[in-house]
Parts: structure tokens; C-alpha cells; sequence
């Protein structure tokens, strides 16, 4: 007895003795937002009082009864570096402190695509140390419910180490904001690929919507870490039992001289569905011939492409490993030395693993070659492969937040709302196709929520969905969705229908995206009303016979716009049929004429209404692109 209560009182004093707390994104060199009240919080024991000292000003606080202390300091301009103490039974000092401008940058993998993935981004990586740029990274978390605090986190300088696998986009956006207002920058990267719109909203939205009422309810009693701990460990178990299971590995069928006459032929590059190739997920080979001459020899280096790979690959010629990668989403490029090749056949192999996407190939023809001496030699077409684990169970059940509606909001957003911050960036809606025109409604209520929680009309500035080829018109539907989200005020899109690839989700020049988000910001969120928020809008149109005049606002086009043979419009009759029009830009720079020999009586108006409707021509002076729009109904 002597000894439960022993343990009992140990308890006890250990909780009345808990120290000072804080969220862990108060921390060595954040930043904190200038020209506001800045809050800083945490947990003590009830009745305690905390202080905080920071820039010659002492302030305290008594917490509650449930442990919770708060107090604020006044506005502040920016500058630092600062040092801010907090006191109570414990001393926490926060260094390197700044007061700049506080960026919340969301979304998917777009928004969380790595910097050193980006264009030139090794370069971009090794230039990336900026004292001033502050870099939060929100480690991936799902919850239950809202939480006060988040996992994993906290603020780094900007240097090639911080800034390695930080959000490429984010970036390229705080340092072209940086560089224009010269005043600190914090970036919070909350991000997580492939994820809805649903995981990023609140209880209050989502369980409105009966579909997601009973999910929501079981998650509460559900511990995410422990889930995710369970799902990364039956993973692991089953990546280790595919390699341990292939075949090809085993029986080296990636030497030169291994005979693959009874393998099947297949046309690559090519999804493995697509191609009704069975199991899809573990490891396939796949093999070809390819015939150099002396000629195509004449470097001491040669290389090779392979496009992207779903999701691994290992990639031989002639019996010999040239390159690997286990990225999915990166265009493989392999240097291959002269001595591994030879004039005559040459024998390529691919050991192809597939862990629960769509496996195979993601590219399109022209990314699959080897550039040689003297010519660039297509390796798509015909080859021949082979299932190296056919008998592999399936993969584990993937554990993502596409099924827990409310997750992110919870575990990524909750925590931030008693920060104060500039403003939102935001880069989603891919993983929302088989829902694109729900979505409208669904992102105004996710801003407008977000906007109540934090307690701010805080600029959001989001990313329009850019041209991807083959998606059945829905990332045109998904445009327009995401296009009825400027109806609220403090909003900006960048469009970017000119600056995806049309055969890649993850388009790599995401300094285009930073830059035109930058500027949008220079007007909604620092107040350049002088500076466009965008490119010139459509604003309305007239029918006269067989022609249609269509009028924009928000400025003029730039100077060097073609005046004719415009690319993207089409007219469409009474029948609802479009057709391609002949566009002319009228001396006002504002106004465009149309007119089609197919259409006699044009009622209505597209332009650039497809997946990836080509070649983009209207634009402003500051390289901002015009927008998709339609005149029939949504």
C-alpha cells in the first residue's frame, strides 16, 4: 500500500511540477507577424504565472484552469534578429526571432513538390541560403480532432540543408517576395500529396454531408500515429517479401545473354493497366534490343532517358546497372559511359517495381530515347517483359487521408489559427477529378471557414489547375470550380494553364508558379493595386450576325500579342456544337472578334475549354496568362 501511494504522490507532484510549454512552431528563428498583435501561448499548471519578455517589453500571464496561458504583445515593424524569454518554474529562450511576414502555404504534391526536384533545382538547392527566409516544414499528421499543436516542426534558416525537401513553390514565392519588400519571411509548409479538398476541411463543413458523418464520428476514437505506425510496418514487410519473391533478381535476368524469348510484347511507354498488365503491383521486367554504330560512339558519354517510372526502377544495358531511382514522379535521365555500349545490338533491361499506384511507364514517347553522338535514338515501341513476382499478395491497404475526411484540417491547420500570419497559398484540386464540380462550393466554404477560424479575412492566393492532357474534361470542370472562389474578396488565382506538361501531374518549373503568386500578392495581400492581380478577365460578349465580339477587363493585353489566328476559342450555335474560331485582337487591346465558317449564328463563347487545349497567346505585360472561361452555364 505504502508503495501505491508512493508511486501516487511521484504522480502527482510530477503533474503539479509540469514546466512552461508552448507549440512547437515558437521557436528558434521564427518569425512573427509584423503589423499585428503578436500572441504567444502555451500550457502550464493551473494557477501558474508565466512570463515572457520580449524586445524590451515584460509581460505575464496566469493560466487557467485548464493549464492554458496567453498574452500579447503589441504590433511591431519588422526587423531582427530578437530573443524572446519565457519564465515560469522554467526558463525557454527563443533566438534569432524576427518579425517579417508569416506565409501559409497548402495543398497537395504540387505545393509540396521538393525544391531540388524543380527546375534546375540542384542549383536552385545550392543558392537557397537567405537569413532573412524563414522555413517551417509540418510534419504529415492526421487526427481526430483539432489539435492545439503540431506533431513535428520547427523554424530553420533558409540554407541548402533547410531548404532540402521543403516546398519548391513556397519558396520560390517567399523569395520573390523577399526580394521586393527586403522584410523577413516565414514559410509554413502544411502539405500532403494526393490529398481532397475533404481532409482540409473542418467537422463544421464536412459533417454536413451524410457520406462523411459516420467516418468523422470514428475517427475520433482512432490514433493516427499508431495506425500509421502499423501501415509503414506491414509496407516495409511487403516491399522486403516482393524483392525477396522476384524472380528476375534471383535468375539475373538483367544479363546481356539471358534468353527472353517467352516473354510477352508490350508497346512502351504504357501504364500497366492499361496494357491489362497482371499482378500490377510488384516487380515487372521489361527488355529490349537497340542498335548503335561506330558513329553513334563518338563521345565518351551517353544519355539515357526513360521518362517517369511507377515507381521504382533499376535500370541495366548490356548486363550493367547505368541508373536507378525510386522518385515516380521524376523524368529519369542516366549517363551511360562509352565503354558500357558497343556498336551493334545492345540489350536494355528495367526492373520496373510497382508499390500500389499505377505502375509502368508516365511518359510519352518522346521520353524514352538515348541521345548518342550523332542522333537521338526513340526507344519506345515494342518490347518484351515478364512478371518477376507473380504470385505476390496484394499491397496493405493504403493509410491516407483521401479516406479520412476533417484529417488535415485537424492535425495541420486547427493548430495554427492562434497564429497570426500575412496571408494563404494554396495548391490543390487534382485529387478532386471524380468530384470537380462539387469542388466550387467546396473551396469557397473551406476559405471562408479557415478565414473564421483564424478570426481574419486573410489573403488566399491559390494555384489554378494547369494543362494535363486525357483527364476527360474534368480538370476543365475542376478550372471553373476553382475559378468561383474569386467571388470572395482577398482572393487571387495564378493561372498556369501555360506552364504544366501535358503528360505529367507535377510540372517542374514551379518558379513561374512562385513568381505569379508573388505578384498576385503585391496587389491583394501588400495593397499594389497597381500592380495586376491578373491578366486580362472576360467581361462580357456581343453577337453581331455571324460574329462574336468578346470584351475583357482587368486591363489590356501586352503590346506584343498577336493580332490574329488567336489559339484557344471556339463558337458553338444553337445546337451546343463548338467549333474552332477564327480569333482577331482589336486595336483596343481589349476586345477580340470571332467568327467560325461552321457557325452561321453563334450563341455562345469557349476559350481554351480543354485538358490541355495547346499553345497559349493572350497574356499582359507582366506575363500573367488570361484564364479559361465558357458563356454557357456551369
Amino acid at each position: 500500500m505504502k508503495r501505491i501511494l508512493s508511486l501516487l504522490f511521484i504522480a502527482i507532484s510530477t503533474t503539479l511540477s509540469a514546466k512552461a510549454t508552448l507549440p512547437k512552431f515558437f521557436s528558434d528563428h521564427m518569425v512573427l507577424q509584423r503589423d499585428a498583435p503578436i500572441t504567444i501561448y502555451g500550457w502550464a499548471d493551473p494557477g501558474k504565472t508565466v512570463k515572457v519578455s520580449f524586445k524590451n517589453q515584460n509581460l505575464e500571464s496566469k493560466t487557467n484552469a485548464n493549464g492554458e496561458w496567453s498574452l500579447t504583445f503589441s504590433s511591431q515593424a519588422a526587423g531582427g534578429p530578437f530573443e524572446m524569454v519565457i519564465s515560469e518554474d522554467n526558463k525557454i529562450t527563443f533566438k534569432d526571432v524576427y518579425i517579417g511576414d508569416v506565409w501559409f502555404c497548402s495543398g497537395q504534391s504540387n505545393m509540396g513538390w521538393k525544391l531540388e526536384d524543380a527546375l534546375n533545382g540542384k542549383e536552385e538547392l545550392s543558392n537557397a541560403s537567405h537569413e532573412k527566409i524563414k522555413l517551417l516544414q509540418v510534419s504529415r499528421t492526421m487526427a481526430g480532432i483539432p489539435q492545439k499543436d503540431i506533431e513535428k516542426g520547427q523554424w530553420e534558416t533558409s540554407s541548402p540543408e533547410s531548404a532540402e525537401g521543403f516546398s519548391a513553390v513556397a519558396y520560390f514565392f517567399g523569395r520573390e517576395l523577399f526580394q521586393k519588400y527586403n522584410v523577413p519571411i516565414g514559410l509554413i509548409n502544411s502539405s500532403w500529396g494526393g490529398t481532397n479538398i475533404e481532409a482540409w476541411m473542418s467537422e463544421d463543413l464536412m459533417g454536413k454531408h451524410t457520406a462523411a458523418q459516420k467516418v468523422i464520428a470514428e475517427m475520433k476514437g482512432i490514433n493516427f500515429q499508431e495506425v500509421m505506425k502499423s501501415y509503414k510496418k506491414e509496407f516495409t514487410a511487403w516491399e522486403k517479401k516482393a524483392d525477396e519473391l522476384d524472380l528476375g533478381t534471383k535468375e539475373k535476368w538483367h544479363n546481356k545473354d539471358y534468353n527472353t524469348s517467352s516473354w510477352k510484347t508490350i508497346t512502351l511507354p504504357v501504364y500497366w493497366s492499361k496494357a491489362k498488365v497482371t499482378p500490377n503491383d510488384g516487380v515487372i521486367w521489361v527488355t529490349r534490343n537497340f542498335e548503335l554504330t561506330a558513329k553513334d560512339l563518338a563521345k565518351d558519354e551517353l544519355t539515357l532517358a526513360i521518362g517517369r517510372v511507377d515507381n521504382e526502377d533499376i535500370t541495366y544495358i548490356n548486363g550493367i546497372k547505368v541508373g536507378e531511382s525510386t522518385q515516380k514522379d521524376l523524368d529519369r535521365f542516366y549517363k551511360v559511359p562509352k565503354s558500357v555500349l558497343v556498336a551493334g545490338k545492345n540489350v536494355i533491361t528495367i526492373r520496373v517495381k510497382n508499390t500500389g499506384d499505377i505502375g509502368g511507364f508516365r511518359g510519352d514517347a518522346q521520353s524514352l530515347y538515348i541521345e548518342t553522338a550523332s542522333q537521338r535514338l526513340s526507344l519506345a515501341g515494342e518490347w518484351k517483359y515478364e512478371a518477376g513476382t507473380k504470385d505476390i499478395e496484394e499491397v496493405p491497404v493504403r493509410q491516407h487521408p483521401t479516406k479520412y475526411p476533417t484529417s488535415l484540417y485537424n492535425g495541420m491547420v486547427a493548430p495554427f489559427f492562434g497564429l497570426k500570419i500575412k496571408g494563404i497559398i494554396w495548391y490543390q484540386a487534382e485529387a478532386n477529378s471524380k468530384n470537380a464540380k462539387e469542388y466550387a462550393g467546396m473551396f469557397k466554404d473551406m476559405i471562408t471557414d479557415w478565414r473564421k477560424k483564424w478570426n481574419a479575412d486573410y489573403p488566399f492566393i491559390y494555384a489554378q489547375l494547369p494543362n494535363y492532357a486525357n483527364q476527360n474534361n474534368r480538370w476543365i470542370t475542376l478550372r471553373e470550380s476553382q475559378s468561383k472562389a474569386l467571388e470572395l474578396k482577398n482572393t487571387g488565382m495564378a493561372v498556369l494553364i501555360d506552364v504544366g506538361e501535358d503528360d505529367n501531374i507535377h510540372p517542374i518549373h514551379k518558379q513561374i508558379v512562385g513568381k505569379r503568386m508573388a505578384l498576385i500578392a503585391s496587389n491583394v495581400a501588400y495593397g499594389e493595386k497597381d500592380v495586376p492581380a491578373s491578366a486580362p478577365v472576360f467581361d462580357s460578349f456581343k453577337i453581331d450576325g455571324n460574329s462574336v465580339t468578346v470584351t475583357f477587363k482587368n486591363g489590356t493585353f501586352a503590346p506584343e500579342t498577336a493580332k490574329a489566328n488567336i489559339n484557344g476559342f471556339m463558337v458553338a450555335g444553337s445546337d451546343k456544337k463548338f467549333y474552332p474560331a477564327n480569333a482577331y485582337l482589336q486595336s483596343d487591346m481589349k476586345t477580340i472578334k470571332l467568327s467560325s465558317d461552321k457557325v452561321s449564328s453563334p450563341k455562345d463563347v469557349r476559350y481554351l475549354w480543354e485538358d490541355a487545349p495547346g499553345k497559349i497567346m493572350l497574356y499582359n505585360k507582366e506575363g500573367l496568362a488570361t484564364p479559361p472561361f465558357r458563356t454557357d452555364s456551369f
